[in-house]
């Protein structure tokens, strides 16, 4: 098996994984922005939004921000080979801006796996382009055009969440406790205490909001905060430590399980790597 994750220069808020024959399971995790691919040979299985969705040739896969899954070959002794491409909310949000000539509703895809062979074999054309040296001016066309299609076929406006009385409070509190002290060693006891519930109640109701119990969703603002870090510059090492893991070993397991590949290889293709296997 092969994999490749990286960025391009000049396209923030875009990064791109390519894996050939993979056997990578990985581990329950989510993304800040959407994960949108193709499958070109296998098939791949992954649950999310309470569903187990297959992806075949011919099909796309559409994962919402912060929507948690896990992913893998679709048979325990298959391989799969994928393309993916990670693109910030943002970036979504501008396509469908301009195309729209005004500010558009944040896209929400309903379905995780769609059958448009049309689609599929657009984006897998997009990102064989950004494999290879093209003009900026074609890439960022191919981008541009690709996502509008995305959203005029398959997105919806993003459907109301309840907010429970007592439940939805205390999740809100949680998510926002987490997203300020991400890197902090706090018990479940003290996170339920800041929730102003019991541990029970908030781990029931934080995992059906998520879809990841908190100490899950902690680890993946802590990997997101490590990757913005040496993308800027940091030292793995360092990263490690100011995004709360225990190490760099520890930084590299968990990237490794979410991403399908080391920070060393991520940031190898992006010309940042700074001594990180």
């Amino acid at each position: 098996m092969s994999a490749r994750y990286w960025r391009l220069d000049g396209f923030e808020g875009v990064d791109l994984l390519r894996s050939d024959a993979s056997t990578h399971r990985y581990a329950r995790h989510s993304h800040e922005g959407y994960a949108v691919g193709v499958v070109e040979a296998g098939a791949h299985a992954f649950a999310a939004r309470g569903r187990v969705w297959t992806a075949i040739p011919g099909s796309v896969i559409i994962v919402n921000p912060d929507d948690a899954h896990d992913g893998g070959p679709a048979a325990s002794d298959d391989r799969y080979t994928y393309r993916m491409l990670y693109v910030d909310g943002a970036v979504v949000a501008a396509a469908l801006e301009e195309a729209v000539g005004r500010r558009a509703a944040t896209s929400f895809f309903p379905d995780s796996v769609v059958g448009d062979a049309t689609l599929a074999e657009r984006l897998s054309r997009l990102h064989r382009a950004f494999e290879r040296p093209e003009a900026r001016l074609q890439r960022e066309t191919l981008l541009v055009t690709a996502l509008v299609q995305l959203a005029r076929r398959h997105g919806r406006a993003p459907p109301h969440v309840g907010r429970g009385p007592s439940g939805s409070r205390a999740v809100a509190l949680a998510l926002d406790y987490l997203a300020a002290n991400f890197a902090e060693d706090c018990s479940l006891a003290e996170l339920a205490a800041l929730a102003g519930v019991d541990r029970f109640h908030l781990l029931r109701a934080f995992r059906r909001r998520v879809g990841l119990p908190p100490h899950l969703y902690q680890t993946q603002l802590r990997l997101r905060h490590a990757k913005r870090l040496m993308l800027a510059g940091e030292s793995p090492a360092m990263a490690a430590v100011a995004a709360g893991f225990a190490d760099q070993s520890h930084l590299i397991r968990k990237f490794k399980a979410a991403y399908g590949v080391t920070p060393g290889d991520y940031l190898g293709r992006c010309g940042k790597s700074r001594a990180l296997q």
